[in-house]
């Protein structure tokens, strides 16, 4: 026997309409099984409410979570406000500006910690410069197949290199 379309959409309405009807068969008015609620939308996602919890997914409390914000805000040059009413991030101040007027140093803690943060950084360049390199040297790669970016980007590293000397100086 050949199902068609037509018969198999036929049989699948039959099959819902007698699943839905189904009764338990207590004759109780109260019961569920017997007075089914009437089914308006059969999906999955029928009618359901967005999340009411802004951090639901998220590890931290709402205190860590401004904080971060707060961190996140300060390294791209804003500043979030005192004002509980109106907690924005505020535009308007510089990274100088923020590193000048910055309440909880003195000027010589925050030359320190700044050379101290350069070090490490400048450690960790150094770490990739060397794996680099060494890596090169490995697989045999010659200057001359580098992307035109890579050598570009080379380039730039180098004149950004010597900037850095010559501003290093400056600060002895």
């Amino acid at each position: 026997m050949k199902t068609t379309e037509k018969n198999l959409r036929e049989l699948i309405r039959n099959l819902l309409s007698e699943v839905l009807s189904e009764e338990c068969g207590c004759q109780n008015p109260d019961c569920e099984e017997c007075n089914p609620p009437e089914v308006i939308e059969i999906n999955s996602t029928g009618n359901i409410d967005g999340y009411q919890t802004p951090y639901a997914f998220d590890s931290k409390d709402e205190e860590d979570h401004e904080e971060s914000i707060k961190d996140t805000a300060e390294v791209f040059d804003f500043k979030t406000t005192k004002n509980e009413k109106n907690n924005t991030v505020a535009e308007g101040k510089s990274l100088y500006h923020l590193y000048r007027d910055h309440p909880d140093m003195t000027p010589r803690q925050k030359i320190g910690v700044t050379i101290r943060e350069i070090n490490k950084m400048l450690g960790d360049v150094e770490k990739l410069v060397k794996v680099s390199s060494k890596f090169k040297l490995e697989t045999s790669v010659s200057n001359k197949s580098y992307w035109k970016t890579t050598t570009r980007h080379l380039d730039k590293l180098d004149s950004r290199l010597q900037r850095i000397s010559e501003k290093l100086r400056e600060l002895r």
